[in-house]
């Protein structure tokens, strides 16, 4: 996919309705991927600018506030998730965290 922007690792995504494939997804997006740096399998590999993007699977996800293991994760501000966001389904956090600060949470992912 091609983005508007470089992202680090984990960042949540959507579909660029102004130019690019794909931008940082926030509260009212779609989420349609996590930003992956250990793709299993990279489709369009020849994309020329383009970013790995996972669809389903384990991934870190970059989240915000505290997370229990099992809870549902939610594309939240600026590519990032929260658990207790309200935009649309993310994953599930394979991990817990007490931090309150961004940090990557292991995820499936569920978009």
């Amino acid at each position: 996919y091609i983005p508007d922007a470089e992202y680090p690792v984990g960042t949540v995504l959507t579909i660029d309705c102004a130019g690019a494939e794909v931008t940082y997804a926030g509260v009212n997006s779609v989420p349609v991927g996590v930003v992956s740096d250990k793709p299993a399998y990279l489709m369009n590999s020849e994309l020329p600018g383009g970013i790995a993007v996972a669809l389903v699977g384990r991934v870190p996800v970059r989240v915000t506030g505290s997370v229990m293991k099992g809870q549902l994760v939610y594309a939240d501000n600026m590519g990032v998730a929260s658990a207790t966001a309200d935009g649309e389904r993310v994953g599930i956090a394979l991990e817990t965290s007490e931090d309150a600060g961004e940090k990557l949470v292991e995820c499936v992912l569920k978009v």
